[in-house]
This record gives structure tokens, C-alpha cells and sequence, in this order.
């Protein structure tokens, strides 16, 4: 697990930007640094040394000197590959997961990428094309940005690299913030800044050295085929047994000790079950509590370590973490309303203490239907608007648009959002209308905002999350599979719920659905209201033009005195402040 970055310019470069680049991503690979240059161009890496620590130093550089790669990542069947390319009489001298993809990449060319089981984002400089070349995974797990503005373009595992950068055009898009308060978080492939994109998921892009132009080519999309009907539940049963256990295996892979997440929700209680399946060994878990017991899932995360005596270690969370709240936004790189990151950041650095690389168990409810948003799919079609409504943040068209100001208005396009939508959801066609909410929670929620969330705030504290739910083969699975063994009698994961039954207590399985979330709304009510009010007035706030002050007003007196709820609009105006201060502001 790392961070890479890198450059392609007519103007070229001096040794001072690659020190800045690598300075601005360093806590994501404190171990080691690298970097290789090649005329108007360079790419880097700083490594967090995971797989064959002595000698998997990057970049990873050709014989001939003609190619160099650098990846952010683990390649879960490195071994297996190993022994394909071995065989067709390539030599390794390493035992390195990076110096098996360069090798791949002579032997395959670009198809390599379709032979790679893993979390990765990837640059190659290949001087025989005279092109620099990015891979992003298929689910988007870890994180590549592109900047680019006539011939300059930059990439980087994070945004903020590129604020190191003289000629960086730090333009806001405004439509990415109206995107950005109906979603709750800003809808990839764009970002906040008007010339930074996210390379896409699936992706692999090709810079022309010469024309600085840049070619994208998909390599994976989940095909959009019509569910088998034909198998029983336990057929399913058995295929999703069998898929987690290999896909939790080889995630197991390391030459670290690995421990894991344990949040007492069923998607890590079942990784835990595994790993502990696998290892026959006690391991390390870490959990989040709260002293506002409709928010702490502590009880179920015991009940999981007592059963397969694990190591069981637990933080409870006050008020005050919201002092961390700039930090993770610093971190996160664009505003978002979910304020589960500090949590996140925290259990992150509490793992850290012991581990360099813990499983969790992301990408579950996003397979098997686990939100609680989508009991509206029995009442609504999966591409209506009052769907689109009920999943919304604000809905578009409406309050918000009360509250914007004139002037910022007349910058956006009020039904952009919803078009956004609608464009994803037309690729799904032949999908049951579960499964094309699925679909959309696949290209966007995940790589937009669940994934953002382990990846930085770990690799904040310098921690490598692996999660074997986001194992590509069981998003093709899965999304073979109907809806209704998904969503069934308001019963959501219903299958997987099946599963969980050979392992844990049928309380433990069929309790009520808790997010992993902060209580702020209750705490804008008491100890935080001041810093609320203090925020949402300040003078940096409204010079923003962006809200009516006076609606904003309302709004906080309508929370506290509890008129209204106002929770999950409140915290994400409140971050959408703070990522001002932290980005603009302070720059």
C-alpha cells in the first residue's frame, strides 16, 4: 500500500516538484520513496511496505531501462500470476506483488490489467510508445486523480498533491458543490476543482508524451444481463460461501501480521469469521463505541470476539472528536456530509499502534442490498424521480434551491444531479430495479464515497485496508442474482442473512440496521451548538455567496430547538465550510 504520483509537461520540471509531490503523500507510504524520470515526464511512489519488505523497492524498472512502474495497492493473485509468467520463462528476483505486474505488462501489454485480482492504481512510463499509462481497479478502492489544463497534467493519489504545484488552476466548480448537497458527497468523475477528475474505475488512460493527449480505454464494466432465476437459495448459498472464503484468503496474504475492523455489524462480524476460519489463530479487532447507546454497536463486536476469542480492543467516542473534524476533511481532500470519517480516522490510528494492515468488511451493503434507503424501491421505479428524491440529501428542485443565493444560482444547472442519475442508472436496463440501484451504488457510491472513506482516513494513519467483499468476482456474481434474494419482505440482505445464520445467533443476525455514524445532530442540539452557530455565521462562511444567511438562521434554530431535524443537511453545510478553510483559505 502506497501513494504514487506524477507529471506530464511541455514545461517539464525540476527536483523541487517531485519533492513536493512526495511530501504531499508521504503518510501514505512513510517507508520508503522513489522516483524515475523520463524527458517531460515523471512518476513516483512512497511505500508502505506490506509484501517482501527488503526488496520491494519502487519504481520497478525494465531490463533495457525502457519501461518503469510504480502502483498504490496489493495484487491478491500475484502468486498465482507468478507462476503463469514463470512458466512462459519470465525470471523474478524479488518476491514483490510490483515486479510481478511489470513483468505482466511486457508478457500481456495493456491486457495485463484483466489478469489482476486486487486493489491498485497504477503508472507506467514505457518509452517505447513514449507514453505515460494509469490503471485504476474495477471498483475504484484505491484512489488516482488527474489534472489537467492544456499541457499540463498531473496524478496523484490525492488532490492536494496537486495544490504543490505553481500552475495549478484551483477553479471551484460550483456544480460539483450543488452535486455535492444533493449526494452527500461530490459525484465522481468529478471533483470539487473544475480541472481535476477522478481517473475512472475499470479505466486504464494513455498519455501521448508528445501531444499531451489523453486516450481512456474501459477494460471492465458488470455486464448488464438479465438475473438467473433458475437457482435456489442454496445454490446461492454454497457459490457466496465458497467465493468469501477464497476472497478472504487470499487477502490474508502479507508478510505482516493483519487484524481487522469489528464494528458488531454483519458484514465484518462475518470477516471476522473467516479470517478466523482460516488462521485457527486469535488476532487483533478494533471497534468504535459511543456513550449514546442508539449509535454504539460495542455489545455485538463482543459478542463476536468472546465467540471466536479474539483480541478485543475498543475506543467510546465523545463530543469532542469533532475537533478532528478539519483534520479528515484535510485528509479526504473534498467536503463530504458523512461525519462517520472521524470515527474512521480514529479506529484507523488505533490499529495503527499494532498493525500495518487490517481487514474490514466495505462493499457488503452495497452486494447484498443493505441499506435501509432501498425499502423505497417496493413503493417507487429505481429511475423516478421521487426514488432519486428519497435518496437525497436535498432534494433537487427544492428547498435547496431556496436556499442558494441568486448569484449562485445562475452557475449551476438545478437538474444536473438527477441527469447524473438517470445516465448511470439507462447503462443497468436489463437489470430488476434493485439490481440497477445496486449498479449504481457500484460505479458511484462506491468510488465517490464508501471507498473514499477506509482508504484515506487509514492510509492517514499509514494503515492498508483490505476488504473481501470488494473482491471484483463477487460484484459479478452478485449482480447475476435477482433482487428479491437481496430485498425480500423489507428484509434487507436477505440472502447473505442466510449465511450468517451458520455462524452467529439468530439475535445477532436479525437485529435492527445501524450506520456507522456519529450522533452530531443530537450534539448541535447541546455541546456543539455553539460551534455550529459560530461556523454557519461566520464572515468566511457567508462570503461564500453560496446561501441565503437568513434560511441558514432558520435552519439551525429549527435543529436546536427541535422543530425539525436538520442533521445530515446541517453537518454537510458545516464540512462544506470547513473544506473552505482548509483548501482555499489557507492556501
Amino acid at each position: 500500500m502506497c501513494g504514487i504520483a506524477g507529471l506530464v509537461s511541455k514545461e517539464g520540471h525540476n527536483a523541487s516538484v517531485i519533492k513536493d509531490f512526495a511530501a504531499s503523500i508521504h503518510h501514505r507510504g512513510p517507508d520508503d520513496f522513489g522516483f524515475f524520470e523520463y524527458n517531460n515526464s515523471f512518476i513516483l511512489n512512497t511505500r508502505l511496505s506490506i509484501i517482501d519488505i527488503a526488496s520491494g523497492h519502487q519504481p520497478f524498472i525494465s531490463e533495457d531501462g525502457n519501461i518503469a512502474l510504480v502502483q498504490n495497492g496489493e495484487i491478491y493473485n500475484y502468486i498465482e500470476l507468478k507462476e503463469e509468467l514463470s512458466a512462459m520463462g519470465f525470471q523474478f528476483k524479488t518476491n514483490s506483488d510490483t515486479e510481478v505486474l511489470l513483468i505482466a505488462y511486457q508478457a500481456f501489454g495493456s491486457e495485463f490489467v484483466k489478469k489482476l485480482n486486487g486493489m491498485f492504481a497504477i503508472a507506467i512510463i514505457d518509452k517505447l510508445q513514449n507514453k505515460v499509462l494509469l490503471y485504476r481497479d474495477r471498483l475504484g478502492v484505491k484512489p488516482l486523480y488527474i489534472y489537467q489544463k492544456n499541457d499540463n497534467i498531473l496524478f496523484s493519489s490525492e488532490i492536494k498533491t496537486f495544490l504543490r504545484y505553481k500552475d495549478f488552476d484551483g477553479t471551484i466548480s460550483n456544480q460539483s458543490i450543488h452535486n455535492y448537497l444533493i449526494y452527500n458527497y461530490v459525484p465522481i468523475p468529478g471533483t470539487i476543482f473544475k480541472y481535476v477528475n477522478h481517473v475512472l474505475p475499470g479505466h486504464f488512460y494513455s498519455i501521448d508524451l508528445s501531444s499531451y493527449k489523453i486516450e481512456k480505454v474501459k477494460y471492465w464494466e458488470i455486464e448488464n444481463i438479465a438475473e438467473d432465476e433458475a437457482k435456489s437459495d442454496a445454490e446461492y448459498l454454497e457459490e457466496i460461501d465458497q467465493l468469501l472464503l477464497d476472497a478472504t484468503k487470499i487477502r490474508l496474504r502479507s508478510d505482516v501480521p493483519v487484524g481487522a475492523f469489528l464494528s458488531g455489524g454483519l458484514d465484518s462480524s462475518l470477516i471476522c469469521a473467516y479470517m478466523s476460519q482460516i488462521t485457527g489463530q486469535p488476532f487483533n479487532t478494533y471497534t468504535i463505541g459511543f456513550k449514546e447507546k442508539e449509535f454504539d454497536e460495542s455489545t455485538y463486536a463482543k459478542y463476536i470476539a468472546d465467540k471466536y476469542s479474539l483480541n478485543y480492543n475498543e475506543k467510546t467516542l465523545e463530543a469532542d472528536i469533532v475537533d478532528l473534524w478539519a483534520k479528515t476533511t484535510w485528509y479526504n481532500d473534498q467536503p463530504h456530509g458523512d461525519i462517520s470519517f472521524i470515527p474512521t480516522y480514529i479506529v484507523a490510528g488505533f490499529a495503527a499502534q499494532d498493525h500495518k494492515l487490517v481487514l474490514t468488511g466495505d462493499g457488503g451493503d452495497e452486494l447484498f442490498a443493505g441499506y435501509l434507503k432501498y425499502l423505497s424501491l417496493e413503493e417507487h421505479d429505481c429511475a423516478s424521480k421521487d426514488f432519486f428524491d428519497s435518496i437525497s440529501l436535498f432534494k433537487e428542485g427544492g428547498y435547496i434551491n431556496e436556499l442558494y443565493t441568486d448569484a449562485f444560482k445562475e452557475t449551476i444547472d438545478d437538474e444536473g444531479a438527477f441527469q447524473l442519475f438517470i445516465d448511470v442508472i439507462s447503462r443497468s436496463s436489463n437489470k430488476d430495479k434493485i439490481n440497477q440501484a445496486l449498479y449504481f451504488d457500484t460505479v458511484q457510491l462506491l468510488p465517490g464515497n464508501n471507498l473514499v472513506k477506509p482508504d484515506k482516513m487509514a492510509m492517514a494513519n499509514s494503515l492498508e485496508t483490505r476488504s473481501p467483499f470488494l473482491d471484483y468476482r463477487f460484484f459479478e456474481m452478485m449482480m447475476k442474482v435477482p433482487g428479491n434474494k437481496k430485498l425480500q419482505n423489507k428484509d434487507t440482505k436477505y440472502i447473505l442473512k442466510k449465511l450468517a445464520l451458520r455462524h452467529f445467533s439468530e439475535e445477532h443476525v436479525y437485529r435492527k440496521k445501524q450506520m456507522f455514524t456519529v450522533p452530531v445532530g443530537e450534539w448541535f442540539k447541546n455541546k456543539l451548538s455553539s460551534f455550529l452557530i459560530n461556523t454557519l455565521s461566520s464572515e468566511s462562511f457567508k462570503s461564500r455567496n453560496i446561501f441565503k444567511q437568513d434560511l441558514i438562521v432558520k435552519m439551525i434554530n429549527d435543529h436546536i430547538e427541535g422543530t425539525k431535524n436538520y442533521t445530515r443537511e446541517l453537518r454537510a453545510i458545516v464540512n462544506l465550510e470547513i473544506w473552505f478553510r482548509q483548501f482555499i483559505d489557507e492556501k
